[in-house]
């Protein structure tokens, strides 16, 4: 049955996310129709995540939909900065957010990365605000 559902949400949110990266929606209106279609269509009205906690689908439908939409903004960057051939960015974060993970003791903020590091790494948490900006400046580190 948790198969099942899980299947459901991640189908919603296959139709609702995609919309974020063509521009027609922000993340929250994203998030909004994910729930309402998770909610009308398969009655689900809680997500048990993997550490057994029972998550409102309207706030998991959020978490989901800013994650995806800062893994694409962070991707563009990369991708850009790329191009451009600067091969460092700094990293924008959460003061005491780390690298990996949020608990990570590598911690992401103010830390300068290699273009590859970054894309390994666009987010470390669900809500995540990372983000990358280029250093042309800087041919080695």
């Amino acid at each position: 049955m948790a198969s099942q559902f899980y299947r459901a949400a991640r189908e919603a949110a296959r139709r609702e996310v995609p919309l974020l990266a063509v521009g027609n929606l922000t993340a929250k209106e994203a998030a909004r129709n994910l729930a309402a279609r998770l909610a009308a269509e398969h009655k689900l009205t809680h997500i048990v995540c993997r550490n057994g906690a029972r998550v409102p689908v309207q706030a998991w439908a959020e978490a989901a939909a800013l994650a995806k939409s800062a893994v694409a903004y962070n991707a563009g960057t990369l991708n850009r900065t790329a191009e451009a051939g600067v091969r460092h960015v700094e990293v924008f974060d959460g003061f005491d957010c780390g690298w990996l993970t949020h608990t990570d003791l590598d911690k992401a903020n103010g830390t300068v990365r290699s273009v590859e590091d970054a894309a390994g790494a666009p987010i470390s948490h669900p809500r995540c605000r990372r983000a990358f900006g280029p250093r042309p400046d800087l041919t080695s580190v």
